[in-house]
């Protein structure tokens, strides 16, 4: 599926995740902490503090105190002769629980990397933040990245995994939130015309797809379906996107890809039923730094 790429536009700041509505601006530390720990998913390698500054805007003093404290709370392993730092087993150890509860039902990460391999293009989980589609996991089969990062939001009533997420909602329920839209979010120049969205969010019950083109971001197109799990009980979307001049070419190939590996992850019955309960804690806790 791969073919003929022309030049990607300049890659943009990892911290932008709408047209002009860059974050982290006013939320302070613990904010930036997270997006610190989601670059690290992106890059897969230790960074400097000159790195970490640079890709996420920050200043880099500020960000070499931030990363020092991490780095005490166990988060961050801190090399001192490369002057890197790089995330500690803790990190992953926060969200193993939900991961086992996920894996019960498919293995997500496996379904993921296979879309991604076999399509030749990026492959996006969502789930619903407000009015967007917020993207929780991204792999993607090309060195660029063009800004695409976990955490990056996505108009809910435009994107193509925002259509996906609004065909598990009732349509009276969709309307209220394109009003919502409508009222809040000036960064389109055209409403949301709610109609033609309930006709597309019907198109997609009866088909189990959805599309969009050029409809965020100039040039891009994406294909979406449903992910039969729900994580505390919200669904997710999965979308691979293309250019959107190889759109019409690849449509059908792309949609058979999902259906396959759909079908293979996920199949009839792996649903919650059979889910191991997680046990919670015995005893308290509490956050210390480690010597």
């Amino acid at each position: 599926m791969n073919g003929p790429e022309p030049t990607p536009p300049d890659k943009v700041a990892l911290t932008r995740v709408a047209p002009d509505m860059p974050y982290g601006k006013a939320v302070g530390s613990l904010h930036r902490s997270l997006e610190v720990l989601e670059l690290f998913a992106v890059e897969q390698r230790a960074l400097t503090v000159g790195e970490v500054a640079q890709q996420l805007g920050y200043p880099q003093s500020s960000t070499s105190v931030l990363l020092h404290n991490l780095s005490e709370l166990g988060y961050l392993q801190h090399d001192r002769h490369a002057r890197t730092f790089l995330p500690t087993l803790r990190v992953s150890f926060l969200g193993m629980w939900l991961h086992q509860r996920v894996l019960a039902q498919g293995n997500l990460l496996d379904f993921m990397e296979m879309l991604a391999s076999r399509s030749g293009h990026v492959a996006m989980l969502a789930m619903q933040n407000g009015i967007h589609a917020q993207y929780i996991h991204i792999v993607s089969a090309r060195t660029s990245r063009v800004g695409l990062k976990p955490g990056l939001l996505r108009p809910i009533c435009r994107s193509a995994v925002g259509k996906v997420l609004l065909s598990t909602m009732a349509d009276d329920e969709i309307l209220r939130i394109v009003r919502n839209v409508n009222a809040t979010d000036v960064s389109f120049p055209q409403p949301v015309d709610g109609k033609a969205l309930l006709k597309e969010v019907a198109e997609c019950r009866r088909t189990g797809f959805a599309f969009s083109v050029d409809a965020v971001t100039p040039g891009s197109s994406v294909i979406a379906a449903r992910v039969p799990v729900d994580v505390g009980g919200q669904p997710l979307a999965v979308g691979i996107g293309v250019h959107t001049w190889q759109r019409q070419e690849l449509q059908d190939t792309v949609m058979a890809l999902l259906r396959e590996a759909l079908g293979t992850y996920f199949p009839p019955g792996s649903g919650e039923t059979g889910r191991p309960r997680i046990q919670p804690p015995q005893a308290g806790y509490a956050v210390v730094k480690t010597s």
